[in-house]
């Protein structure tokens, strides 16, 4: 079975699951909460999760709850995020807060965190000990704070007129994008039985997989097709975010391409000529292939750790997973 075959049927699974945990009253705040995770989503958190536990010995069935854990929680985030930000859109479809409202978008997310824990907890159902449960909750919680320090620090950012260091956006994208990663690589190997140093060897890997990620996020952000990506191009320029992508426009550009893209840069009102000037600024910077590379040396240091264990399906799944990451389109 190919990886993309692998992901659909994990995923297929992931959502079957997920469908039983939004069958209760208010109706209307469960459809609120339910919203994002019906219109799709790729489920990588799900599939890394699955298949660092599936490296151990874990079998899939009982690794569900845990899907379902990172998977709901992932998704509270999106739901705040795009409220934060604005956006109108997410996988083709508007986003939670344009479709129910902010009030009722918030509740939602809200919801989400606390589903996320109960999906956590369902794992004692599956003969798991209270260890291992306890070590998973902590795990989602670590995650959970991170990318709260995360998102606070991109909100500093935005207000400054700076942009920040590459080393700063590093420290950043490790915070609100890595976490989630790292906490999907713990949480499999915990369950899997891993020794310590397996399961911190597996959680670097997590956290190299998440900057690879975030990467990518920001090239397709500039460079993306809408209709593969689900998300409008340009987005990133009318919220004005300093990804490392525009650090290295700026960096490389002629003063005056400098000037024209800072001009447009976070104006939301910027017009779609004014945005097709920018994303021609970018383009012809090859400041989105520079970002590629980084992305891809990463992974490439992220497969060198997954080479330390014995050979598995679910290793090798991670490793197809981890080439495919820097290359992608979506």
């Amino acid at each position: 079975m190919s990886l993309y075959d692998e992901m659909k049927s994990i995923s297929l699974k992931v959502d079957e699951y997920l469908s039983t945990y939004f069958r209760k009253e208010p109706q209307f705040l469960y459809d609120a909460s339910y919203y994002l995770l019906r219109h799709g989503g790729k489920r990588q958190r799900p599939f890394i999760l699955i298949n660092s536990g599936m490296m151990f010995g874990a079998k899939l069935e009982n690794l569900l709850p845990a899907a379902a854990a990172i998977e709901i929680l992932h998704n509270f985030t999106l739901v705040h995020d795009d409220i934060m930000d604005n956006d109108e859109e997410r996988r083709g479809v508007p986003t939670v807060h344009v479709k129910f409202g902010v009030p009722m978008a918030i509740l939602a997310g809200d919801l989400l965190f606390a589903k996320s824990f109960e999906a956590a907890l369902n794992l004692l159902k599956n003969f798991y000990t209270h260890k291992q449960v306890i070590e998973v909750v902590k795990a989602l919680v670590t995650a959970s704070i991170e990318v709260c320090e995360g998102q606070a620090l991109d909100l500093k950012i935005a207000e400054s007129k700076e942009f920040p260091s590459k080393v700063e956006y590093y420290h950043l994208i490790e915070l609100k994008t890595s976490s989630l990663f790292k906490a999907c690589t713990t949480i499999g190997s915990i369950l899997g039985g891993a020794a310590d140093h397996s399961i911190e060897m597996l959680k670097e890997f997590g956290r190299l997989y998440g900057l690879c990620f975030q990467l990518v996020d920001d090239v397709l952000a500039v460079t993306g097709d809408p209709s593969i990506t689900g998300k409008p191009v340009g987005n990133d320029i009318r919220e004005g975010k300093k990804t490392l992508v525009i650090k290295y426009v700026l960096d490389s550009v002629s003063e005056r391409d400098r000037s024209k893209l800072l001009s447009i840069l976070g104006n939301r009102k910027a017009s779609s000529e004014e945005i097709n000037e920018a994303l021609s600024i970018i383009s012809s910077s090859g400041a989105p292939e520079r970002v590629r590379l980084e992305a891809k040396l990463i992974s490439e240091k992220a497969i060198s750790i997954l080479q330390n264990f014995p050979k598995s399906r679910a290793r090798d799944m991670l490793i197809s997973l981890t080439m495919e990451a820097s290359s992608r389109s979506r």
